[in-house]
């Protein structure tokens, strides 16, 4: 389950950059071939870039095609909320795998301190 929340949460950030990237490109009359241009790689890694669902296209990458666009991508880290901390900790506590419960528990430790 936590791979499938993992799985989820990447694929809302990469739509909301994607859509972010492609209202600038409609308002401002950007087409693939010149955003290709402008960022000097190909039309289809641009589609590769565009297409909301793939989540595997790098950080880099992203910026650099919001970039090509006028746009600049600001990342915030949050602490999780105390019943995201309290989800995982009961998550933890039925876990009998060790790598699972090392896992978990990081997960726990970078939620709750990420706004330190």
């Amino acid at each position: 389950m936590a791979n499938r929340e993992g799985m989820a949460a990447d694929i809302e950030i990469k739509r909301s950059l994607t859509a972010a990237i492609l209202d600038r490109m409609a308002h401002d009359g950007i087409s693939i071939t010149t955003l290709a241009e402008r960022m000097g790689t190909g039309r289809t890694a641009v589609r590769r870039i565009l297409d909301e669902e793939n989540t595997s296209i790098t950080f880099r990458s992203m910026s650099r095609a919001a970039q090509a666009v006028g746009l600049k991508i600001q990342l915030v880290a949050e602490p999780m909320t105390p019943r995201e901390l309290g989800n995982l900790a009961r998550r933890l506590a039925k876990t009998k795998g060790k790598a699972e419960s090392s896992r978990l528990a990081k997960e726990i430790t970078r939620g709750f301190y990420a706004g330190a």
